[in-house]
């Protein structure tokens, strides 16, 4: 068995596409870990206990819709208390995401300039503008010149934005009347004591992890990185298939049973060395993202390295019994190229899956990039029980695949 190993490992060293997926896939991964970019990820959690502070305007909004609530921008030129506790009893209805960018010194024309961008680049249901001297107006109860309420949908929302609105500046106008206007923010303060509580439970998805907005950009990143790895593991998988297929045309294997070698002994070998393939590839990425920090990559180094060796594994394996099956060169590769487009696509890797119909989800859970994206998303919260359902699922896949392969090897012996 040694000797088939070795000889499979020789004729995959001279094969130039093999070495093309084994330093390619690697180095394109690793380019697509440390990528600075935010936004890639789908923002459900945040935003609904607190302002979301945008860095700029060209700052997309969409992205914090998730949960179905009407997302508000705005333009805020006052930077105040006063500004903020406006926006602050806006997020509080619990209908509005309200995300902020503090443009100190912009004008009301400079706004409506940008509502036409933002109406066809981006998606919201209103924006708001706050004037520099929203304070001063708002402590003299007329906001005509300070405060714009833009609707860019037709969320009919936007009513109750209004009325939302209305009510706060009401509480200001109430608040300098009974206790002049240097002491209005404490006497709003005190008068929002006096108002319940509101309690949120959540009925539904308690066992979803919760991530913060860096932590989505960093899965979203992963998902990429993780599906270009699978291409590679999937076509060094396939590579040990066509020597599989070569020498079964060649009538290799049936002079190797003559020494007495069984046909699980042979698959045996050839497993093995596609896990030598998975971890060579292991081995290179390792060493192409020391250049990243395991910050940026959201997880330690060695669960990094352990869950895509594990993952890879089991593409390899699959890639390999996919040769065997089929017996033909040709076919092993598209069933391979498919393996890889629709395995990465249907197990999340591109997109969530979490709005798709219950048939898409049953599919997504079979393949085994989702159990390995929700392992990543279990290691950002920093849950033990990762490495145990990362290994069962190891083992299950594998148990099938030997299985499998055992036994078509054996039915292609006998025809």
């Amino acid at each position: 068995m040694f000797e088939i190993i070795k000889i499979t490992l020789k004729l995959l060293v001279r094969n130039k596409g093999f070495w093309f997926f084994l330093v390619a896939t690697p180095i394109l991964s690793t380019i697509i870990l440390g990528i600075e970019q935010t936004n890639l990820g789908a923002y459900e959690m945040v935003g609904e206990t607190e302002i979301v502070e945008l860095d700029d305007m060209d700052s997309k909004v969409a992205y914090y819709g998730g949960k179905g609530k009407c997302v508000v921008k705005v333009y805020d030129a006052s930077d105040s208390e006063l500004s903020d506790y406006v926006l602050n009893k806006l997020l509080s209805s619990g209908a509005f995401i309200v995300c902020r960018v503090k443009v100190p010194g912009m004008t009301r024309e400079e706004v409506e300039e940008r509502n036409h961008y933002d109406g066809y680049e981006d998606r919201m249901g209103a924006s708001i503008y706050l004037g520099e001297d929203f304070d001063k107006e708002a402590l003299a109860g007329d906001v005509n010149d300070s405060l714009t309420v833009y609707v860019l949908s037709d969320d009919e929302r936007y009513k109750l934005l209004e009325n939302d609105l209305k009510l706060s500046l009401g509480q200001i106008k109430n608040a300098v009347q009974m206790a002049g206007e240097d002491n209005v923010i404490k006497t709003l303060e005190a008068m929002n004591e006096n108002v319940p509580q509101k309690q949120v439970k959540h009925l539904g998805g308690k066992d979803q992890r919760e991530l913060t907005n860096h932590q989505l950009d960093q899965k979203a990143i992963m998902g990429y990185a993780l599906a270009i790895l699978t291409m590679g593991y999937v076509f060094g998988g396939l590579f040990i298939a066509h020597t599989v297929i070569k020498e079964q045309k060649d009538m290799v294997l049936t002079r190797l049973k003559l020494t007495n070698l069984s046909n699980t002994g042979y698959y045996a070998a050839k497993f093995v060395s596609s896990a030598v393939v998975a971890g060579m590839l292991s081995i290179i990425i390792s060493i192409t993202t020391l250049s990243i920090s395991e910050e940026k990559i959201g997880i330690s180094r060695p669960s990094f390295i352990a869950l895509i060796f594990l993952m890879g594994l089991i593409f390899c394996s699959i890639s390999l019994l996919f040769g065997i099956l089929l017996d033909n060169v040709m076919s092993a590769n598209v069933a391979a190229f498919t393996l890889w487009s629709m395995s990465s696509l249907l197990s999340g890797l591109y997109f969530p899956l979490d709005s798709t119909t219950k048939a898409v989800k049953i599919m997504s859970c079979m393949m085994p990039q989702k159990w390995f994206l929700d392992g990543v998303e279990m290691l950002m919260v920093d849950d033990n029980k990762v490495y145990l359902v990362l290994l069962c699922v190891t083992v299950a896949y594998l148990i099938i695949t030997l299985s499998l392969g055992s036994v078509g090897i054996k039915y292609k012996n006998y025809e």
